[in-house]
């Protein structure tokens, strides 16, 4: 009995600190049915010219399935502090979806004043259509799209990915509009990929890649825009070869040039999302010296209590140095649709369809993909 009482004023006692400190427990779950057919052509060796067809269980093709926990706590009248963990992982079997880290996808504390939110730690950069921060979901529809491409803006848009050792201001509005900055000084990463390792350099040295981005948005009534410009500051000592002449093979490779703008409207029947892209790699390596262009057209109709959302994009990248005889062009064509209908507040049912087509040096890569699931909030 004693025992008892006593476990009974612990849990009384955490569960006073959380509410003091306004902590939530948070997440969703996501698990669906998803089919994918491919086919590929055009390939000098024959033998991979091949289709495949697969299917299956997948966690995360509506929305990432996540926890996390958040709070914030009033210091004063006009100072708020909070924070955010997020980790994400495979509804299907249990596995984190990064198991490097204890929060891949958000580590941040922030600050709020009457005069903006200062951001600080891991998050999504402004142009990845991902995280607190970010901004360009809200240039198309379906913000990074469902399943492997399905009214996917970021096939057709250069977007980026969540960032380490970030420090980001969000301002307050005026007249609708909002400012945004952000700097990322340096990945923590460390990922073998084939023959080549990423390197963890000093962080906000020459040696790792650096992000700089600035954004503006505005509101006003039904219209939107939406426009951020960003750049990469890549690393001297991000990569090199794992073997022989290990110290002789960095490059030192051109920054990374990344504007998007987008402008919606909300015709009360329907919500459509123009957003358009330019993005240039310079010389990244002695073979690729990369520039591309894109557009994206979506749209968000509500229909029979749920959400019909369509988008089709398109776009195309050139390489100054591709080898010899080859195309010098890579070009992506998509187009889909994903349609949401809710069972309550916290949980709704799926389904989506959609068609990607990828050209690049003259290999082309069809996939058809189609998806249908449930996914809960908690």
């Amino acid at each position: 009995m004693k025992k008892t009482l006593a476990a009974v004023a612990v849990l009384g006692a955490f569960a006073g600190s959380a509410l003091a400190a306004d902590v939530t427990l948070y997440g969703r779950v996501n698990l669906g049915v998803h089919y994918a057919h491919s086919d590929v052509s055009g390939s000098a060796d024959e033998t991979e010219n091949v289709s495949s067809d697969n299917w299956g269980l997948r966690s995360g093709d509506a929305t990432g399935s996540r926890f996390g926990i958040k709070g914030e706590e009033q210091i004063s009248d006009g100072l708020t502090v909070g924070f955010q963990l997020e980790q994400g992982f495979n509804a299907d079997d249990g596995a984190e979806s990064d198991s490097s880290k204890a929060f891949s996808r958000e580590s941040r504390l922030y600050v709020k004043t009457d005069y903006g939110t200062l951001h600080m730690g891991r998050f999504g950069a402004l142009d990845s259509g991902t995280g607190s921060v970010d901004v360009a979901a809200g240039f198309s529809a379906s913000g990074t799209g469902y399943g492997d491409n399905i009214v996917d803006q970021s096939r057709v848009l250069k977007t980026y990915s969540r960032l380490d050792n970030s420090i980001a201001y969000t301002s307050p509005e005026f007249a609708g509009v909002k400012f945004h900055a952000m700097a990322s000084l340096g990945q923590s990463d460390y990922v073998s990929k084939g023959e080549w390792v990423e390197y963890d350099g000093e962080e906000s040295s020459h040696e790792v890649d650096r992000y700089y981005g600035l954004g503006v948005t505005g509101q006003w009534g039904a219209l939107g825009a939406g426009l951020v410009v960003s750049r990469m500051d890549l690393g001297s000592d991000q990569s090199k070869m794992i073997g022989k002449d290990l110290n002789k093979t960095y490059y030192d490779a051109d920054d990374t040039l990344n504007v998007t703008a987008a402008v919606n409207y909300d015709f009360g029947v329907t919500k459509v999302f123009l957003a358009a892209n330019y993005y240039d790699q310079g010389e990244a390596s002695p073979t690729l010296d990369y520039s591309q262009w894109g557009v994206s057209l979506s749209a968000a109709t509500p229909i029979a209590s749920g959400t019909l959302e369509t988008a089709v994009g398109y776009s195309v990248g050139t390489n100054d140095l591709a080898a010899a005889g080859t195309d010098d062009e890579i070009k992506v064509f998509n187009i889909g649709a994903y349609y949401k209908y809710p069972l309550s507040k916290r949980t709704y049912v799926y389904a989506g369809a959609g068609y990607d087509q990828e050209e690049e040096y003259g290999v082309k890569t069809k996939t058809t993909e189609v998806m249908t699931g449930l996914a809960h909030y908690f």
